[in-house]
């Protein structure tokens, strides 16, 4: 794990090293799974699917070529992340969850007792169309 510099004047921020196994260039700003169901050694990460939506493992930090290593955020304040959303503006605080065959994260409701990975840190307004794509503040939290 590397953790950032404690500083008064930015965020605190903790990354992890990982490895691009999804068969594509990882864009920084996406989110990742852990693999678990080919290679299962806690490194390997790739794009969500359903049998793997719980074992989200962070935010790509930079692009990482397929094969290649790289750092995935797991906590702390992005200005940018991946955001797949649907019609409607999302609010500062919504959680944010993995989404089947998306490398964006989905805005939920706030209620309920579940964890989130991640939640807005900023709202984002809609789209007129039914599904959109764009990118938001987030605070991430999957420690």
């Amino acid at each position: 794990m590397l953790f950032k510099r404690i500083s008064r004047s930015s965020p605190e921020q903790m990354f992890i090293v990982v490895k691009n196994v999804s068969g594509s260039t990882m864009t920084a700003g996406y989110s990742c799974v852990f693999d678990v169901a080919t290679n299962i050694d806690g490194v390997s990460v790739s794009q969500a699917d359903t049998v793997d939506l719980g074992a989200f493992a962070g935010i790509v930090d930079a692009d990482i070529a397929n094969g290649s290593y790289g750092l995935c955020q797991v906590y702390g304040y992005r200005a940018s992340a991946y955001i797949y959303s649907s019609t409607g503006s999302s609010a500062a605080g919504d959680l944010l969850a993995t989404t089947n065959g998306e490398w964006g994260l989905t805005p939920g409701s706030t209620s309920g007792t579940a964890k989130a990975f991640a939640f807005l840190m900023a709202a984002i307004s809609g789209s007129t169309s039914s599904q959109y794509h764009t990118t938001a503040t987030v605070f991430v939290r999957a420690l």
